[in-house]
């Protein structure tokens, strides 16, 4: 009986770790591409405003993980946050801020948030409205994805991606 009980922890215990292992294995990086409309990249140059991105990554906790969970209950993966140029271009999010420590913590596949806009050099207000991610990691790692940027003032309809 002993035996059992301990052939069954040493299972548990595997596949709790091989569970991890997986998720360590999980690429992070990625990168996608911004689109200026005419009109936001005129008001970018004019204004010397930045773009700025932050990708959040982030998942479901296991049952009994859910202490760990923020204030929608989810489990912070980390979260990247970079000012660029304001000016289009290719994004590479290198996944730096990606705590792997935090993977023992969650069921399921790891998400990833994307918000793309200005980097409030000339104002205090976002002057854009662009398209986000908002997926499951794996949809976005190995390929480019295109976020299209315009002026709030423009109204144009912005997108999920990919």
């Amino acid at each position: 009986m002993i035996a059992k009980t301990l052939f069954r922890t040493a299972l548990c215990a595997a596949i709790s770790i091989s569970s991890v292992n997986a998720y360590a294995q999980t690429p992070v990086a990625f990168d996608f591409n911004v689109i200026l409309s005419p009109k936001a990249e005129k008001a970018l140059v004019s204004a010397k405003e930045g773009i700025t991105f932050a990708a959040s990554y982030y998942a479901d906790p296991k049952k009994g993980a859910e202490k760990h969970a923020n204030e929608v209950g989810q489990i912070d993966l980390g979260i990247e946050r970079v000012d660029l140029p304001g000016k289009p271009g290719n994004v590479h999010v290198t996944g730096g801020d990606f705590d792997p420590k935090r993977l023992k913590w969650i069921e399921g596949p790891i998400y990833v948030n994307v918000n793309v806009f200005s980097s409030r050099k000339s104002g205090p207000d976002n002057i854009l409205s662009c398209d986000f991610i908002d997926t499951e990691l794996k949809n976005v790692t190995g390929q480019v994805t295109t976020l299209t940027c315009f002026l709030i003032e423009e109204n144009a309809q912005t997108q999920v991606r990919p």
